[in-house]
């Protein structure tokens, strides 16, 4: 038997209808793959890249800003630590400036009181017991109220009449409020008995809309206020 001729066979003719040729990639396809990953590969690097330099551009562009307004926020905080101490200084002169205009004010019209909101203000002249002054405030109007409390301290019937002013901080009237005396817009008083108390509510009239009030005088008119004395008077002596 002879070995020799089928040990000495090519490897290859083992394997019937095998192509040793085709079983490789082929060469340009292998190039091809090569070269598409490449460009991903720069095309990835690029996206990379530019992010990268947008989130630099950003944090500097947003740490400059942040500078600039922290500048901005320290200029402020002097500027208003200096106001403060001005204010500080000019308050005494202030104060001092308010009280002499006062002084003069009330120096000119001694009946002259201090309008202060929201507080019982004691009057104590003949039939006039107290008064409160509200202020209004809406967006864009402002409004002037008061509550005239009045009580019949005589012996007979009673028809109040008042007359309410109103000035400014130089002392120049500035409105007016009347009730149960002639003028135009006065409200209606009717009678009050012997130690009626009655209030009257209304709006004061002011010549200037955007004038603030500062002083007040409520008075009782000359002939009506004698009137109520001399009746006091008759029914004391009767007595």
């Amino acid at each position: 038997m002879n070995y020799s001729s089928g040990m000495n066979r090519d490897p290859h003719s083992a394997r019937p209808g095998v192509d040793p040729v085709s079983s490789r990639p082929p060469v340009g396809r292998s190039r091809s793959r090569s070269h598409s990953w490449s460009r991903r590969s720069r095309l990835l690097l690029l996206v990379v890249l530019t992010l990268v330099l947008i989130d630099f551009f950003t944090a500097l562009l947003l740490g400059t800003q942040v500078y600039r307004l922290s500048r901005e926020n320290q200029g402020l905080r002097s500027n208003l630590a200096r106001t403060e101490d001005d204010l500080r200084k000019a308050a005494p002169e202030l104060e001092k400036l308010r009280t002499d205009l006062d002084a003069l004010v009330r120096g000119k019209l001694p009946r002259l009181r201090e309008l202060k909101y929201d507080r019982v203000l004691p009057l104590d002249d003949g039939y006039l017991k107290n008064i409160t002054f509200t202020e209004i405030i809406n967006r864009d109007s402002r409004a002037h109220e008061y509550k005239l409390v009045v009580q019949n301290n005589t012996l007979s019937m009673l028809w109040p009449e008042v007359q309410l002013l109103v000035f400014n901080e130089l002392g120049i009237q500035i409105g007016r409020a009347e009730i149960g005396t002639p003028y135009p817009d006065a409200l209606k008083a009717s009678s009050l008995g012997v130690g009626e108390v009655r209030s009257y509510s209304a709006t004061i009239q002011l010549t200037d809309s955007n004038a603030t009030p500062a002083y007040f005088v409520a008075r009782i008119p000359k002939e009506h206020a004698k009137n109520a004395v001399q009746d006091l008077e008759l029914g004391t002596g009767g007595e």
